[in-house]
């Protein structure tokens, strides 16, 4: 049994081994461990100095080859999209100089933008008044533009709606709306609060481009489901058209709490056996994967292209002509 006097004995052994540390430290080991911390503290100042200066030259040569990247594209990628339709569609969340930067690119390579339109949040929204809006407008515009989307099965008849508007491709049922019909339409689903389309002037694409965004509003498990409903519009833009790309701008978090829908299409099976994804595309070197990934899509294969996870290959590979 432990009485009093072991307590004792322990106390007086530790306040006797703080004695001989401190006795120690003020007297032969303080020379020693003074020029010891001395010599670490000046030899981490130096391993400091020396990242410092090799993330310096790693930033300005990634800049320069990001710069030489930009100033190339427009001749390498020249002619690798002639005589392509391409319709852009922009997801909520979506960076909007990934916009204007894509359609920039789109054109150098020689495709013709015919269609930009920017889908609201309503479109994946599962609010009841908003869902009875939207189907009631979704009906609408397909009886206007006679597209019958009474039968859709599994995909929802609003995506089936907006991929036969903006898309059409040689693998499919010939597309018997004609650009008139499609603005129509594309103008009842705009008045509903859907969609919003720049320019007057819409013709049909047969090539799509999608710049994605990230899903930040409601819980995570909400931000998924929101995620995985616009994976569904992607995939049904790919069963319209000769091929989608989806791109988004970073290749790493953000911070926030949110689900990116590239990623959300990478995670997809489905998704992934039809549809190309660039996760860079806010950079030179991913702005020449969407064009090249598009030509991919054109002749029947797919890729992940970007430095994010689930990637292929950090670019997408040049066309053989």
């Amino acid at each position: 049994m432990i009485d009093f006097r072991y307590h004792l004995v322990s106390i007086v052994s530790i306040f006797l081994a703080l004695a001989v540390g401190i006795v120690l430290g003020a007297g032969p080991l303080q020379g020693e461990l003074g020029d010891t911390l001395t010599n670490e503290v000046a030899g981490l100042r130096e391993d400091k100095a020396q990242l410092n200066a090799q993330l310096s030259d790693a930033t300005a040569e990634i800049d320069a080859r990001e710069d030489y990247i930009g100033e190339t594209n427009p001749a390498v990628l020249a002619g690798t999209m002639d005589g392509r339709r391409v319709a852009v569609v922009v997801l909520p969340g979506a960076d909007t100089a990934l916009v204007e930067s894509s359609a920039t690119t789109l054109a150098a390579s020689g495709a013709a933008v015919v269609s930009t339109t920017t889908v609201a949040q309503n479109w994946v929204s599962t609010d009841e008044a908003v869902v009875a809006a939207r189907d009631a407008a979704v009906r609408d515009a397909a009886a206007g533009a006679g597209i019958d989307v009474s039968e859709t099965g599994s995909v929802s008849a609003r995506d089936v709606l907006l991929a036969t508007l903006l898309s059409t491709s040689a693998r499919t049922p010939p597309n018997t709306v004609d650009a008139q019909q499609a603005r129509a339409a594309l103008a009842t689903l705009a008045a509903a609060d859907l969609i919003e389309v720049a320019g007057e002037d819409v013709q049909i694409a047969d090539l799509v481009v999608v710049i994605a965004g990230s899903v930040s509003d409601g819980d995570p498990a909400a931000q998924q489901a929101a995620a995985d409903r616009w994976v569904d519009l992607v995939i049904a833009l790919d069963s319209r058209s000769a091929g989608v790309v989806a791109a988004g701008a970073r290749t790493t978090a953000t911070g926030e709490e949110a689900v990116d829908v590239v990623a959300s299409i990478r995670n997809d099976a489905t998704a992934t056996e039809v549809v190309s994804t660039v996760d860079n595309g806010g950079s030179a070197l991913g702005q020449a994967s969407i064009v090249h990934a598009l030509a991919e899509q054109r002749a029947g294969e797919v890729g992940q292209y970007g430095f994010a996870d689930g990637t292929d290959a950090p670019f997408a590979p040049v066309p053989a002509s």
